[in-house]
């Protein structure tokens, strides 16, 4: 490990230097713990890996990006009229829609090789996935690749929910009311703590020790919810004796607030993308990328992901890790909500600014579509221009859809409609302005959206 590697410098200041090979194998939480994924929707997961395509976003031109399936030319064109870098792009033979992406390198030996070309080809050469499972390690060691991130175990470790409230409470940090339970019985307690004695919350939510994207989190507002949930809970507890979970009360917010960390090798931390989320109830629908934040609060944060970062690198975490937070009505900044110990859908438009300029008040969208027809990347596009609201070098305020992969292009399930994902980036120069931008975005997509 090249301990003078510092991904945050490469992506922003340091963007001529050595080669990245990216790689966003998203899924990996499965890998980690071997825990039931429950009901399998092969319609989700085809569109959920096809998220890999923004890390484009991030990407320098001397880089290697992996992707299941090359990018539509026209996204490509786009990515390269607004100032990203496009770098050489690598595909495996077989680019099954369903197969996690590590996996079909590791079954690919032509692409492998490609892999050990480069690394024999360039001193700096550094791999880096979104996520290191064991399948990422070999194939760090099948190529002869440096590895930009901690041993999978321990990657494991810090993604246990359970294990990010333990961190806050042993760093003395403000923590949501709530406990750590063994047994459904001391979930039903835990209820009955929290809704019943002061302060009484009318909500509170139960929570797996892994899981993401909303899987695995429950929110309770009576008991009669409760009961199913413990049904459910019970059997995972039965085929996992050391079973933990964490039930907390649910608060009253001013913001959800998302940071990024970044711990070097050599364990110096950047705290980085300070951004407020759009949450519809648990689910991430969005971020104000440019954060409405007093200078006040950022500086807290900063020094929150100093504190952080620097005890994950105690424990042996290097690497980019998300930490989702919240901001209380009563203006407590309670930092660690949960620890992604990886990169985060968040992560990759983090550095936006960069391109569309600093000026800019920018807010990310994603949209779930279903439409009876296909949607491709160029008439996604033309909806927004016909409407004036398409970001070009002219138009400097309006919509660039950033993948193009995701969006509904084929039918992909037996119910007749098309499925897909709209991810888009908004910048204006006013908030007013990206309200209004956005409000005429949503009825866009309401227009394209099939009538069930």
């Amino acid at each position: 490990m090249d301990k003078g590697f510092n991904l945050i410098e490469y992506i922003t200041k340091r963007r001529d230097e050595g080669i990245i090979i990216w790689l966003l194998n998203i899924g990996a939480e499965k890998y980690w713990n071997k825990i039931s994924a429950g009901v399998v929707d092969r319609s989700e997961d085809m569109i959920v890996n096809h998220t890999e395509e923004m890390n484009l976003l991030l990407c320098r031109e001397q880089d290697i990006m992996i992707l299941r399936e090359q990018p539509d030319a026209r996204y490509l064109n786009m990515l390269k009229e607004l100032g990203f870098s496009v770098p050489r792009i690598l595909t495996p033979s077989k680019g099954d829609p369903l197969t996690p992406i590590s996996e079909l390198v590791l079954n690919d030996e032509e692409l492998q090789e490609q892999l050990r070309q480069a690394a024999e080809s360039n001193e700096q050469v550094y791999f880096v996935p979104y996520a290191v499972t064991s399948l990422e390690e070999k194939i760090a060691e099948n190529c002869g690749l440096k590895i930009i991130g901690a041993p999978s175990d321990v990657n494991a470790k810090v993604n246990d929910k359970v294990l990010n409230r333990e961190i806050a409470e042993k760093l003395g940090l403000p923590v949501c009311k709530g406990m750590i339970c063994t047994t459904v019985d001391e979930i039903r307690e835990g209820f009955n703590v929290l809704t019943k004695e002061a302060p009484c919350f009318k909500r509170v939510i139960v929570k797996e020790p892994y899981g993401a994207s909303g899987k695995g989190l429950y929110t309770v507002e009576s008991e009669d919810k409760l009961n199913g949930i413990l049904l459910r809970l019970s059997r995972f507890a039965r085929s996992n004796k050391n079973a933990k979970f964490l039930i907390e009360g649910w608060y009253s917010k001013k913001a959800d607030v998302n940071y990024q960390i970044y711990i070097s090798p050599d364990g110096n931390v950047d705290v980085f993308s300070i951004k407020q989320q759009i949450l519809n109830d648990i689910v991430y629908i969005g971020s104000k990328i440019t954060p409405d934040l007093d200078r006040e609060i950022i500086d807290q944060y900063n020094a929150y992901g100093q504190e952080i970062g620097k005890y994950l690198y105690s424990i042996g975490y290097t690497g980019v890790a998300g930490i989702d937070s919240i901001i209380t009505e009563d203006n407590v900044i309670i930092p660690i909500i949960e620890i992604n110990g990886r990169f985060t859908l968040s992560t990759y438009i983090s550095f936006m600014q960069n391109i569309l300029g600093e000026e800019k008040k920018l807010m990310s969208r994603y949209f779930r579509t279903i439409t009876n027809s296909p949607v491709d990347y160029g008439e996604i596009c033309r909806l927004f221009e016909k409407e004036g609201l398409l970001y070009t070098r002219e138009n400097r305020s309006g919509v660039f859809v950033y993948t193009a992969a995701t969006l509904p292009k084929e039918r992909i399930d037996e119910s007749g409609y098309l499925k897909g994902r709209l991810f888009l980036i908004i910048a204006a120069d006013q908030w007013n302005e990206l309200n209004d931008i956005s409000e005429r975005v949503e009825k866009i997509i309401q227009g394209i959206t099939a009538k069930q």
